[in-house]
């Protein structure tokens, strides 16, 4: 088998468990990883509309509005208007950016459990391939 055959083999063997241990760790929290996702999202960039978050995460709009709709019911993220009546903005709460931050701190150590014996050098050249795999996906 060509490397680049055992690449993407490998990205399939690890993909599924690792969704399902990621869902495991997130069940304390009453989330699954497209919940996860899209908290993590707002997170790191910040409000944005169900429109934007469906496009980074690759997702239908319907999808996200269900997602956001549930996490709207835990008190987890906000929504509000904006200038255009049909535009609206999800944000994290403040219950919300406390729940990120606990999960991003198990995660930690789950991830450095995951990747132990990797160095940094090796962590560079997967993201870089990763990365590089995507771009080529759309182009």
């Amino acid at each position: 088998m060509k490397q680049s055959q055992q690449f993407f083999a490998e990205y399939v063997q690890l993909y599924r468990p690792l969704l399902n241990r990621l869902n495991n760790l997130l069940a304390p929290y009453q989330l699954f990883h497209s919940q996860w996702g899209i908290l993590k999202l707002l997170r790191i960039d910040g409000e944005m509309t169900s429109a934007e978050i469906a496009i980074r995460r690759q997702v239908e709009k319907p999808s996200v509005t269900k997602i956001v709709q549930r996490l709207l019911e835990m008190g987890l993220v906000s929504i509000r208007p904006g200038t255009d009546r049909r535009e609206k903005w999800i944000g994290l709460t403040e219950q919300g950016q406390v729940t990120v931050a606990s999960i991003m701190a198990d995660l930690e150590v789950f991830y450095e459990d995951l990747l132990e014996g990797a160095t940094e050098e090796d962590l560079e050249a997967g993201i870089r391939i990763l990365q590089l795999a995507n771009k080529n996906l759309y182009k």
